[in-house]
């Protein structure tokens, strides 16, 4: 693939399949406090396109639906309030001083997958306070701390701390991630410490292994014949990969598992229908089980998988191809069933109870992974409305779909953002009138990612200085655009263009080689388009 510059920030190039060659962009990659979700290289230099290396969220909600930074802030602000601090009717979170605990309100219990679900979304959110609450009760209640099962967590509880000690998997994933997301955003490395505790265990304990020691998919249970199978909804490529980048030992085993996941997950996808079983056997085919008659169908768990390799697709983009090919199955599926049905056989026969909230987030993740077929905008924009749409849930049942949807509006949003490590940053001086695609009005100071290296650049502009010659342009020179182009034409062949967005970006720039010079723009918006002394306004 050729080098591509990611100034602009095109959507379109974040979810490319290939690999190539850094490429450099500036930005603003910390948040306020300093904390760090910018661009990275691998150790050769290389990059794949996902916002692990690129740095860039921009909301889908924005290029696809219209919405705006303030629409999708007010959508998301809504969502904390009605979850973690609405009335009894719609909070999950309940506060208890220096704890606080994510309630399943159908169960009456409270679960590791809640609780970690419930830190992911307070790290992802900036709730610190919230997350010591919810960390410090997990703590106390469910980790466990030596004994057979150290290392582990109890996936249920009962408010008064009693409960089953074993393990489910999911929260083991989502607990190591989300401390390891807020040590790198909060600057705290006691969350690291604990992180990397937990995930040493996870290989070490002697009594239990969360991953088959032989093929590396993650285990339905590491305890007894749970052990003989997965769920694929456990398949967390993207958690596994920075897993394998931040582990302090066991590096080789974590790249095992994450290509063992993205293989699982792909294995599992029904190749007719793209949905997924419950639980699978470690070839992919449905597993049953003693105490769970609906094992083999799309049930509960299994609406996650499309948001487990949706999310792997935007943040890496390393398994892209077989992505892309299980978002088609899982969406034009859903297409057939015009988004009415939530419960399924494997091969998509027998379907049960109407379409959930949790889906539609879910899906709308998967979604993504579609940008790339000129075909799917339609199909991409209905399932960004109904991830949109979707009323926030109250009553008995608004735990587990509200929490997985939830998740979803954190990716669709932008807001779901890889913390990393605070990164190595050297300042340099630049006078110029663009520096890596910034143009340079007056004195200003931003970060550029240039050759895998973060500077910090104190940009001065250059001196004008007077022009000698000009272009001739035809007077007749149109500029417009399709679904995938702006089009310059009638522009003299040699004239000099730019396209830059409406902050002065430039996206492209070169001279005209035809009379009917097309410029590849996938992103949607509002352009500029400057030919030889003119400038042309276009929306696309």
């Amino acid at each position: 693939m050729k080098s591509t510059k990611l100034c602009a920030f095109s959507l379109s190039l974040l979810f490319s399949a290939a690999m190539a060659t850094a490429a450099d962009t500036a930005g603003n990659f910390f948040d306020e406090n300093g904390a760090y979700y910018g661009p990275d290289c691998e150790k050769d230099g290389s990059q794949f396109n996902g916002a692990y290396y690129t740095g860039n969220y921009e909301s889908p909600f924005k290029t696809y639906l219209g919405k705006t930074d303030a629409e999708i802030k007010e959508k998301m602000d809504a969502m904390w309030e009605h979850y973690f601090k609405g009335d009894n009717n719609s909070k999950v979170f309940f506060d208890k001083g220096n704890e606080g605990y994510i309630k399943d309100i159908n169960n009456n219990d409270i679960r590791s997958e809640g609780m970690s679900y419930g830190m992911m979304i307070a790290v992802q959110t900036g709730h610190k306070e919230e997350f010591d609450k919810l960390w410090n009760w997990a703590k106390a209640h469910m980790w466990h701390k030596g004994g057979d099962w150290d290392g582990y967590f109890a996936w249920q509880r009962r408010e008064d701390g009693t409960g089953d000690d074993n393990c489910a998997p999911d929260g083991e994933m989502y607990f190591m991630m989300s401390l390891l997301f807020a040590a790198n955003r909060w600057d705290d490395d006691q969350y690291r410490k604990d992180a990397l505790y937990i995930m040493d265990k996870m290989w070490n304990n002697p009594s239990h292994k969360l991953f088959n020691q032989g093929n590396y998919i993650i285990v339905f249970q590491p305890l007894g014949n749970g052990n003989d199978f997965s769920d694929p909804s456990y398949d967390l490529p993207a958690y596994l990969e920075l897993f394998s980048r931040w582990a302090e030992k066991d590096t080789d085993k974590w790249k095992k598992a994450v290509t063992a996941a993205r293989d699982h997950l792909y294995k599992s996808s029904n190749t007719s229908s793209g949905l997924f079983a419950d639980y699978s056997s470690f070839n992919g085919q449905p597993q049953s089980y003693s105490y769970n008659s609906n094992s083999t169908k799309y049930m509960y768990d299994a609406m996650r998988c499309a948001m487990n390799f949706g999310m792997d697709y935007y943040l890496f983009g390393a398994d892209s191809t077989r992505e892309i090919e299980m978002a088609n199955r899982i969406i034009n599926f859903f297409e057939k069933d015009g988004y009415q049905h939530a419960r399924f056989n494997w091969d998509g026969s027998n379907p049960q109870e109407q379409y959930t909230q949790g889906e539609a987030g879910a899906n709308a993740v998967a979604a993504i992974a579609l940008r790339s077929s000129a075909d799917s905008e339609e199909k991409i924009k209905k399932n960004l409305q109904n991830a949109w749409d979707t009323k926030f849930m109250t009553g008995q049942y608004r735990y587990y779909d509200g929490l997985v949807h939830y998740l979803a509006m954190l990716h669709l949003s932008g807001n779901f953002k890889i913390w990393k490590p605070k990164p190595e940053v050297t300042e340099k001086e630049v006078t110029a009138k663009e520096h890596n695609g910034v143009k340079i009005a007056k004195d200003t100071t931003f970060y550029s990612f240039e050759s895998c290296k973060l500077y910090k650049v104190n940009a001065k502009p250059e001196p004008e200085q007077a022009i000698n010659t000009t272009i001739r342009l035809n007077n007749n020179v149109r500029v417009w655009s399709t679904n995938s182009a702006i089009v310059i034409e009638n522009a003299v062949v040699g004239s000099k263009f730019a396209v830059t967005d409406m902050n002065g970006r430039v996206l492209k720039s070169a001279k005209t080689s035809s009379p009917m010079q097309e410029v590849r723009i996938n992103s949607r918006g509002n352009f500029l388009v400057i030919v030889g002394n003119k400038t042309y306004k276009v929306v696309k």
